[in-house]
């Protein structure tokens, strides 16, 4: 690595990473900002990965091989030891940063000093094709993570000072869901955000750790959510429990009942709140209400819409402010169809 201050810490972990990894590494070197250092840790490849890497001859790259297999948290933990970097971002061997990833965070950092991580819009591609519309204030997003994560983990960026002063790291704990983990903790203590640009190019496909580990990947985010359950003091029963990961997986086949018992976890949320002041109280009833809305009109079907007014108690008129466009195509299908109907 050149001498002077580095601007940017890069961290990755890869693992037989061969498919993809060029793609992934020609994005950042492509990057509009070139003051970077990039810290890679190998998880005993037994593919190129290792030579792709090597071929670089890049002094920027400082290239750690495991020994033995680590996994993933692990290794973050290890390339962290080694950022040097004013800024630290994450990146993943099969996506793909835009070119002016760095630029742009870097800006919306500076442009928001109150912020210690964000990440950014992406755009998913591969098996699927979809825009993340993930976008709110500080407090908004801390709400939403009582329910699902947020931040996509590929796009962290963060202030060098959370992991050199701070002393922020992963909880090895988790081989899975640690970047929901690690948000959560952060947004505890500091300010999260989010750029309004997609930045970030997010290829799904079934090779990915999310996809081989769907069933650990959810039980560690349960573990998430049961973590901020405990700040605010609160232990569910088996059937609460049940209402809060049917709400948070969004259940397709979820019947009235299912809405009725998750919409009777928000005043149970908002209570504890009120007295350990972890969240901010305004945001988390407008996003729990939000987030619970959402569930139900993503089944697209009226019925989920007429559903949704009478569970939770709200008018048409403001179930579709809080939704926005999201529903716009399906509130002209029960416009005239709208009944009145008693919160359960």
């Amino acid at each position: 690595m050149k001498s002077g201050k580095v601007l940017v810490s890069v961290v990755m972990s890869v693992y037989n990473d061969e498919q993809y990894l060029k793609e992934s590494l020609d994005s950042i070197f492509a990057q509009t900002i070139q003051n970077f250092e990039l810290i890679i840790v190998d998880d005993c490849s037994t593919d190129r990965t290792v030579e792709i890497i090597e071929n670089y001859h890049d002094d920027r790259i400082r290239l750690i091989c495991n020994s033995e297999n680590r996994g993933l948290t692990r290794n973050l933990n290890t390339a962290l030891e080694y950022v040097q970097g004013t800024y630290i971002a994450r990146m993943d061997g099969d996506d793909k940063s835009r070119p002016e990833r760095f630029e742009k965070q870097i800006a919306y950092l500076e442009q928001h000093p109150e912020l210690m991580l964000i990440s950014c819009r992406t755009h998913m591609f591969g098996e699927e094709d979809l825009i993340s519309q993930i976008q709110g204030t500080p407090k908004q997003l801390q709400a939403m993570m009582m329910i699902r994560p947020v931040l996509a983990h590929p796009g962290f960026m963060m202030r060098g000072e959370l992991i050199t002063q701070e002393g922020f790291r992963y909880d090895e704990s988790y081989r899975s869901a640690q970047d929901y983990n690690f948000a959560a903790r952060v947004a505890r203590k500091f300010n999260i955000g989010v750029t309004p640009e997609i930045l970030l190019d997010y290829r799904v496909h079934k090779k990915q750790v999310s996809s081989k580990k769907s069933g650990e990947q959810s039980n560690n985010a349960a573990r998430v959510r049961s973590m901020q359950l405990e700040w605010l003091d609160i232990s569910l029963d088996e059937k609460q429990r049940d209402a809060l990961e049917t709400w948070a997986k969004e259940i397709k086949n979820a019947d009235l009942e299912d809405y009725r018992q998750a919409a009777k976890l928000i005043p149970l949320f908002l209570e504890q709140n009120q007295k350990t002041k972890i969240y901010a109280q305004k945001e988390l009833e407008e996003e729990l209400k939000r987030l619970l809305y959402q569930w139900m009109i993503r089944s697209k079907s009226v019925k989920a819409i007429l559903q949704a007014v009478g569970v939770c108690g709200v008018s048409f008129g403001n179930l579709k402010l809080l939704l926005g466009k999201e529903t716009e195509i399906l509130f002209h299908k029960v416009r005239r169809r709208i009944v009145v109907l008693s919160p359960g």
